[in-house]
């Protein structure tokens, strides 16, 4: 009858054993895995980015862990250019004896003038192998990086109930020119990565009309509102349809400078 039992015993040992090993508990107690912070901001186009996923102790066997990316921005792929490159795919593996492993992803420069402020958001969803479990705080299985938006769009507004066309002229500092388009009812030029007070030319060209024309000039970011930098008005026989940034005839300049995230106008 002893015999039988310690046999007993010996069985249960060995399956539990067997548990673990099958596992990776090797009789370690469960461990939380969850993100180091739960936001960060950086700025559009700034490249590498990491993010660190750790356990409060490591473990004799890897941990795998499932996670999602998301959020309002376009993500890159073998066929499609965007704003966010993942490097790292999931599931994310945290080795044997290690406490931390890091999901990469590249932000990438775009010239396109977002509405909304933009973001990207991964998610801790699922561990697929390890002795491990999702922090039960769910905050601490999301992480959002805020992306800060480079581009400003320039706008200029005039009475179209006339019979006017007007346009918006920036140069930039490798000489080339952005002429604006007509979206709305508001010509709009979109620039990005504007240095730190480095001038920029900006024209208002009065190339189409017979009358005397009010216009206002402001600018947007990403998110904000409208912010008006210069109000005017052109006669109505200063129109000219041969356009030169330096000619002065039917147009009127402004030096452009970004001073931290503010635009200023000022008049030439």
């Amino acid at each position: 009858m002893k015999n039988s039992v310690y046999a007993l015993l010996a069985s249960v040992v060995l399956a539990s054993c067997q548990d673990d090993e099958d596992t990776n508990n090797f009789s370690l107690p469960v461990s939380s895995v969850q993100f180091s912070t739960t936001e960060a901001t950086s700025v559009e186009g700034s490249g590498l980015q990491q993010v660190r996923v750790f356990l409060d102790r490591p473990q004799e066997g890897s941990t795998l862990i499932n996670f999602s990316v998301s959020g309002n921005v376009s993500f890159t792929s073998p066929t499609q250019s965007g704003d966010v490159r993942v490097i790292t795919e999931s599931p994310l593996v945290i080795p044997a004896g290690e406490t931390e492993a890091f999901i990469n992803f590249e932000l990438l420069e775009d010239f396109e003038f977002e509405s909304e402020p933009e973001k990207v958001t991964l998610t801790l969803t699922e561990i697929l192998e390890g002795n491990a479990q999702l922090s039960t705080i769910p905050s601490e299985r999301i992480f959002e990086q805020h992306v800060l938006e480079n581009e400003y769009e320039l706008n200029l507004q005039w009475d179209e109930s006339s019979a006017s066309n007007i346009d918006l002229v920036v140069e930039l500092p490798d000489n080339r020119l952005l002429v604006s388009d007509n979206t709305e009812g508001f010509e709009k030029v979109v620039i990005g990565n504007l240095d730190q007070n480095v001038p920029y030319l900006v024209t208002v060209w009065y190339y189409q009309g017979d009358a005397s024309v009010n216009y206002s000039l402001s600018y947007q970011r990403a998110g904000e509102d409208l912010l008006k930098l210069q109000e005017s008005a052109f006669n109505e026989d200063e129109a000219n349809s041969e356009f030169s940034p330096y000619s002065g005839n039917g147009t009127h300049q402004y030096k452009l400078k970004r001073t931290g995230s503010d635009l200023i106008l000022i008049p030439r």
